[in-house]
């Protein structure tokens, strides 16, 4: 599958730092410092949003995670910002461990954005991952599925459903992978809402047993744009 339009790049790790607002300091001066930021969106790099885990039955998320979400307009820009290595050291002050991985969108895919109720400024993330077979397969049933539930969905708060494609490096024969991203106001809404979704409508698509996770805007003032 090819596409051209801008790239997806998820970071997701443990944090080196005891306490969140250690974290949020540490973040803001390498990931955030206004040169880096230069850097990024000179090669680039369209946004930049951080997510805090929602820990809980249906997520995998754990406490002391951060979630990066970015942007990029191509995958040159991204590859030529994360080879510099002050980029590098920054990444692993911030980190104990973690996994960087580029997305495409689904070419095809079911998907939508839709504006916020004024005064509903709450935003938590749903996120699936997972190995499939067939990326034209899943595509097609997570569109019979998402959208058939989509008015539901929206009713309990849903903004946005992307699908994504994973990227892998060239020479790279890992197996395919797919990500659903889901965005929401409404917490008890997106919990109901999945609570009440059949999975088993779209556990045929995945090869090995997809990773649930729910995330949150991080508290604070951190550096995003």
């Amino acid at each position: 599958m090819s596409n051209d339009s801008p790239i997806f790049l998820t970071v997701r790790g443990k944090a080196n730092a005891e306490t969140l607002e250690a974290a949020r300091a540490l973040h803001n001066q390498t990931a955030g410092n206004p040169q880096g930021v230069a850097a990024a969106q000179s090669l680039g790099d369209f946004s930049h949003n951080v997510y805090v885990p929602v820990v809980g039955a249906q997520s995998s998320a754990q406490a002391g995670e951060l979630m990066f979400h970015d942007v990029w307009e191509n995958p040159k820009g991204l590859m030529d910002f994360f080879s510099n290595p002050d980029v590098q050291k920054g990444g692993a002050a911030l980190f104990k461990a973690r996994d960087a991985t580029v997305w495409m969108p689904a070419v095809g895919a079911f998907g939508f954005n839709l504006p916020s109720p004024a005064l509903r400024t709450d935003r938590l993330i749903g996120m699936i991952r997972g190995q499939i077979g067939s990326a034209e397969r899943a595509i097609e049933t997570f569109k019979k599925v998402m959208g058939k539930s989509a008015r539901d969905a929206r009713r309990h708060g849903q903004l946005s459903h992307q699908l994504y494609i994973k990227m892998n490096p060239p020479g790279d024969s890992s197996p395919l992978e797919l990500l659903g991203v889901d965005v929401w106001y409404d917490a008890a809404g997106m919990a109901e809402h999945y609570k009440t979704m059949n999975m088993a409508d779209l556990g045929p698509v995945f090869s090995a047993p997809p990773d649930a996770s729910i995330w949150k805007s991080a508290p604070g003032q951190w550096v995003e744009w």
